[in-house]
């Protein structure tokens, strides 16, 4: 709907990673998938709209609710992140909320929802996220006004790139807020854009001994402007600057300083000119300044293609390059190259197949390196407006070279199979 102008802030911590994607990633840079009926440009067979399975909302007066619930339930073989440990049963309960209204060219949104893990052989494991957003767009004339905040409770997994080798998944919080500004004509497009972001942690458990984890609570503000110059309809050429103020609130004591100034450039493409095939591509250059651990400088890559060869497959790949925060105490973050491959197929109007893989690389500035790997299968299964039913299976492979805290490396795999009934939205 769009009303939901927030989408791309709430992707921030779509899931418990253990670096969260930061607010002007991939996601804020391109504009998202087109929901809309039939094969309109820019439809995808994960966003389109399916008018005979859509459910339909609630009214509140100006607004449109949208309520939902998840059940699940399933097995994950490693649900602690660690290596050697044993399985578990595992359920899910995941309530949402939804509000929206529309005015025109206006548009108000507000988003609610949770997740509660249970784990039958590791009840110590038991975690609840949860996240609560809102976006309002406002437009005047050939000026856009857009407004998003967002808040999440979240776990650190240790099976992601640059975790800590915790007894248990990490708790923080993450509060994110941004204003941008969208002047355009036929022509040219010009978004200024201001993000602040909070990050809080909690005290790890490491061997059963609490390890306070403030050092790493940071404030991250960042002042951004993306140009679009129309070459043709469907093609954009695309120049980015962003300027980034990162500042650790709680620093260990006796040890440099991780805060840091960033500045990155990057120029691109978007072609969409071809039905059949979408590119999108930028590159460039970052360079942060840290004021205890002196300048690193890298290349940085966002680029995504999407292959369209019939309007019931579509096969997506995605690849980046980027500058990361670290987890680790005494480590000035860390340079991730990582990418993406998923398949979308639509066998019937409301049963959908997709399989996904996914690799990364990360490599920090102690010299300790970190590989990853998953693959996915997933079928999503609508039996009417308000029941839907979809099974998946993951399997995540993590393998790290010796470091501080991990002095033997480390090699983990994990298997979370999950049956999920969805009522309502």
């Amino acid at each position: 709907m769009g009303w939901c102008v927030f989408a791309a802030l709430l992707a921030v911590a779509a899931s418990a990673r253990a670096q969260v994607p930061d607010p002007a990633s991939f996601a804020t840079l391109f504009p998202p998938d087109i929901r809309s009926p039939g094969q309109a440009p820019g439809v995808t067979v994960l966003s389109r709209a399916r008018p005979d399975y859509d459910p339909l909302p609630v009214r509140l007066g100006v607004l449109e609710a949208r309520p939902g619930l998840t059940l699940g339930t399933g097995y994950d073989t490693d649900p602690a992140g660690l290596p050697g440990q044993a399985g578990s049963a595992e359920s899910l309960i995941a309530p949402s909320l939804a509000l929206g209204a529309g005015w025109g060219r206006d548009r108000l949104g507000v988003r609610l929802g949770a997740e509660d893990h249970r784990f039958a052989s590791a009840p110590a494991l038991d975690r609840t996220d949860w996240t609560a957003g809102a976006g309002l767009r406002l437009g005047f004339g050939r000026t856009r006004l857009s407004l998003a905040a967002v808040s999440h409770a979240l776990h650190e997994e240790g099976s992601t790139i640059g975790a800590l080798p915790t007894d248990r998944p990490l708790a923080y919080r993450l509060d994110a807020a941004r204003v941008a500004l969208r002047w355009s004509d036929r022509i040219v497009s010009l978004t200024p854009a201001v993000e602040l972001a909070s990050w809080r942690y909690a005290t790890a458990v490491l061997d059963g001994i609490g390890i306070p984890q403030a050092y790493r609570d940071r404030a991250v503000g960042r002042a951004m402007l993306t140009a679009r110059y129309r070459l043709d309809p469907g093609s954009d050429l695309v120049l980015t600057m962003r300027d980034t103020a990162t500042h650790y609130t709680a620093p260990a004591a006796a040890t440099p300083s991780h805060d840091s100034n960033a500045v990155a450039v990057l120029a691109g493409i978007e072609d969409a000119a071809d039905p059949l095939l979408r590119v999108r591509l930028l590159a460039g250059w970052e360079q942060r300044r840290f004021a205890g651990y002196g300048a690193r400088a890298a290349p940085i890559v966002e680029a995504q293609a999407i292959w369209q060869p019939d309007g019931l497959t579509t096969m997506t790949a995605t690849a980046w390059r980027r500058m990361e925060d670290a987890a680790q105490e005494g480590v000035a973050g860390y340079t991730e190259t990582a990418g993406s491959l998923a398949l979308d197929r639509e066998l019937r109007r409301n049963l959908i197949l997709s399989l996904a893989l996914g690799a990364q690389h990360a490599v920090f500035t102690d010299g300790a390196r970190e590989d990853g790997a998953d693959a996915g299968l997933a079928a999503r299964w609508r039996l009417n407006r308000w029941l839907r039913v979809t099974a998946t299976e993951t399997v995540t492979v993590l393998q790290g070279t010796a470091s501080a805290l991990l002095p033997g490396g480390r090699r983990i795999t994990r298997s979370v199979s999950l049956l999920r009934c969805g009522l309502g939205w």
